[in-house]
């Protein structure tokens, strides 16, 4: 499917009307601007205190946005939306996000490629991301395979911010959970740790609420939170 009949279908989808009552959207990232010319917000700086000092050098080229912070193992660059207490899907509804991405490149010794949502009630999801595989961020020993020097779509389901499911190229690759942490309301992505660095190529970022497209049947789990993992910025 061409990038834009699926720019249609999902546009389409994020404006119908839930027959539940709950608020149906859609945001999309497409790679033609830097995303803070497009609606969201950035977040950039060190851990010196230098706050939207020096970020990742960033450029655009034929829909995609690079973004690379390999100079600097303390810098971080990401992009943000908040939608206090309207992120989550209601009844009958499905939280969908989908993403292209290839990493080329990471130095230290983790990732810095992630992306992180927060739902209103403050569950969290997140992924870090290597060349050759992604790791989940908050949950324990979460780790999948990828084929290295491509890109790869993603896309996680969830109908109610606690179980998701994970497709990677349009195959089912996992199912987890979500953790309690605190912040909410909150999707981020883009290079987010401060103290690792990373070369990576977005080529779109879409999520939203739409009308559940089919049953999902998810695993009631308890959440093994880990506990001060990673250095995440994600702060403003």
């Amino acid at each position: 499917m061409s990038k834009r009949l699926l720019m249609f279908w999902t546009t389409a989808l994020g404006m119908l009307v839930s027959t539940a009552g709950a608020e149906q959207y859609w945001i999309t990232y497409e790679g033609n601007d830097f995303p803070e010319n497009e609606g969201w917000n950035r977040s950039w700086g060190n851990d010196e205190g230098q706050y939207h000092g020096d970020g990742a050098t960033r450029t655009l080229e034929n829909g995609v946005l690079t973004m690379d912070s390999l100079y600097d193992l303390r810098v971080y660059d990401y992009a943000y939306i908040t939608r206090p207490g309207a992120l989550d899907p209601g009844p009958g509804d499905t939280f969908v996000i989908e993403w292209r991405l290839m990493v080329t490149a990471v130095a230290g010794d983790y990732y810095d490629t992630t992306f992180n949502v927060s739902s209103d009630g403050a569950m969290q999801l997140g992924f870090g991301f290597f060349p050759d595989h992604v790791e989940s961020t908050w949950e324990e020993n979460v780790t999948i395979a990828i084929a290295s020097g491509e890109f790869h779509e993603y896309r996680v389901q969830s109908h109610d911010m606690h179980a998701y499911d994970l497709y990677i190229d349009g195959a089912w690759a996992y199912q987890g959970i979500f953790c309690q942490r605190l912040k909410t309301s909150e999707l981020a992505w883009g290079n987010g740790v401060s103290g690792a660095s990373s070369r990576a190529h977005w080529d779109y970022l879409r999520f939203g609420v739409v009308p559940e497209p089919y049953s999902l049947v998810m695993a009631v789990a308890l959440c093994a939170c880990s506990r001060g993992r990673r250095n995440h910025v994600y702060k403003r």
